[in-house]
Formats: C-alpha cells, structure tokens, sequence
C-alpha cells in the first residue's frame, strides 16, 4: 500500500474503533461540526465516497447532491453494517489512491481526517491530533483551499505557521502571519472555528484584512464557537 494510501487506513482503523467501542446511542448522536448529520450520517458518507470511487460513480463529485445520496443509500443499515461495508471497500481505494489524479488523494485525506474530528467532537473524544492525516489535511486546504481564497480576493500574501512547517499563501512578501497548532488551522480552514475563533489564533498583522479569506469553497464560519 503506498503512503496516502496507509495514512487513510489509519484514519479510518481509528475512527472505526472509536465508534464500535461507543455506547450504541452514539450513533444517532447530533455533529456539530456538520449539523445536518448524525455520527451515522458521517460514517455513511465516507463509507460512500470509497464506495463511490470503486464504482466509478464520481458525477457531482464533493457536491452536496453526492454527499447526500451516500448517506440516503445507507439510511437503513445499521452502524455495524455501514463500517463493515467500509472495511470492505476502503482498502481497495487504499490500494490505488496514488492514481488519482492531481492532489485528490490528499483531498480523501482531508475529507476523512476532517471528519474524524468531528465525530470524535459529538462522542467528546478527542484524540488523533498528531496523526498524519492531519498535517496532510492542512497542506491541501492552505495550499488549495486557502491560497486559492486569498488569490481570488486579490489579497497580498500570509504565512501560515504550524508547528515546524509553514506556507507562504499567495504571492510577494507576507503582509501578515498566523500560527496555531497543525489541529486548530485544519480546523480553522475547514468550517470548523467560528471567526471569533479564528481571530483568535496567533496573528501578526492586519487580522481584518485575512480572516473572511477562511471562508472558502462549501466552509463558512459556524455562528457560534466550536470547542472539542
């Protein structure tokens, strides 16, 4: 199995394990982090995307018509069925992610680390925040995701610090700089921190002029703060 492809095994190794130990109440459990599911619904739709990506289904792809369907197929089945069907089909898309073409691979990443979080934020169960996962999830949304916000609002360019790694997001000389954990700037740069939560990351600089740039593609800001 190649690298991304083992880095989202673990993921999901870990996610599975955490919900099957749960008290069976949890899977009905609202998210906070996406409030139109439940802890089922989110296992649901990535059991759906690696599904989908087997079955070449990839019409309307990351679309929310797409993401819906993958939780609506599964509505009748149980939580143990659902993570069964992703043990079944996840480590075939594990095989062959290097194929996908661009930086989709890191984008599965990103989409399954993503939620992992926010599962483990509606059972309070925190953990995983060191794993690789993570700093891959992060490098795709500051270097995609966020470059491609701060780009489109014509604004100069911010360095963004995490840890020992950092990104220079835009072009020219940065007229600003954030730092926070790996964790808290995926979180921050995935919807998942209200703006006074992102405001209150470690800035240099005009704060103002970069913050709405953490809105981009389907993330907004939450309306209230969202502690995990």
């Amino acid at each position: 199995m190649d690298e991304i492809g083992s880095i989202y095994a673990d993921g999901r190794v870990r996610l599975s394990d955490l919900v099957s130990s749960e008290d069976p109440s949890g899977q009905t459990r609202p998210v906070p982090g996406c409030p139109a599911w439940a802890v089922r619904d989110v296992l649901a739709h990535v059991t759906g995307v690696c599904a989908d990506v087997l079955s070449g289904n990839l019409e309307g792809v990351t679309t929310e018509p797409w993401t819906a369907a993958q939780v609506a197929q599964r509505k009748d089945k149980s939580l143990a069925e659902i993570l069964d069907e992703w043990a079944a089909v996840a480590p075939q898309v594990e095989a062959i992610a290097s194929h996908f073409p661009g930086r989709t691979d890191e984008q599965w990443v990103l989409d399954l680390t993503t939620h992992e979080h926010d599962i483990r934020g509606a059972l309070s169960c925190p953990g995983g925040r060191d794993a690789a996962g993570v700093l891959v999830g992060l490098d795709f949304a500051a270097t995609m995701g966020l470059a491609a916000s701060v780009n489109a609002r014509g604004l100069p360019a911010l360095l963004v610090k995490a840890g020992d790694r950092q990104w220079v997001i835009g072009d020219g000389e940065p007229a600003a700089s954030v730092e926070g954990s790996p964790f808290e700037l995926l979180r921050a740069m995935t919807g998942r921190r209200s703006e006074r939560q992102v405001r209150a990351l470690r800035w240099e600089g005009e704060v103002d002029l970069f913050v709405r740039a953490f809105e981009f593609g389907p993330f907004t800001f939450p309306e209230s703060d969202l502690v995990e």
